[in-house]
């Protein structure tokens, strides 16, 4: 039996991802998911409640980081922001935001970005909530400030319309000095 060369094989799979019926079936379900992303993006946008936001602290896990190394990082990220959320049918948060803050070299960070929450109120207008948040932010010691995706856990915890936020950047390799970093941001809701 006669194999074909490896080269073959490899552009009957293009051929086949490249099909108009492979690519109908990719794309439509792609258009369908940006389609419906955009419809919830723009009701949070045109229906929900405006929001302030204030940035205020980072903290580098000392395990993770040298102690010179942390006496030169900044851990105080002042910024502010703005966003909207809506609260959904079942009492959970979506929102909205836009931020730019001092990041722990002292640049200025700017995230664009999308939260959800699922939220419990245990008592009164207390409120806890945990869930995550995407988006695109940029840093210069990140890809020269070239905006990148990004995608966290977010946790929270409020009382009527102030929420405090954290989130959590994990270490992703074995080098000194860099990740497990946890920041913390606030929110106040105008209505």
């Amino acid at each position: 039996m006669r194999h074909l060369p490896r080269s073959t094989g490899l552009g009957v799979a293009l051929l086949f991802l490249l099909s108009p019926s492979s690519q109908a079936l990719g794309l439509d379900s792609m258009r369908n998911w940006v389609d419906s992303a955009d419809q919830n993006l723009t009701n949070i946008y045109d229906n929900g409640t405006p929001d302030v936001f204030f940035t205020g602290y980072t903290w580098h896990d000392p395990a993770t980081y040298t102690a010179a190394k942390r006496a030169t990082l900044n851990s105080h990220a002042w910024g502010l922001g703005w966003g909207k959320h809506l609260v959904d049918a079942n009492g959970n948060d979506e929102m909205v935001y836009a931020m730019m803050f001092s990041d722990s070299h002292r640049n200025a960070q700017p995230v664009v970005g999308y939260g959800k929450q699922w939220l419990w109120r245990p008592a009164g207008k207390l409120h806890l909530g945990v869930g995550y948040t995407a988006g695109i932010t940029s840093r210069a010691d990140i890809f020269n400030n070239i905006p990148f995706p990004i995608a966290l856990p977010l946790v929270s915890v409020g009382y009527g319309r102030f929420t405090l936020y954290g989130t959590f950047l994990p270490k992703v390799t074995s080098t000194l000095n860099n990740g497990n970093v946890a920041f913390f941001f606030a929110r106040y809701a105008f209505r």
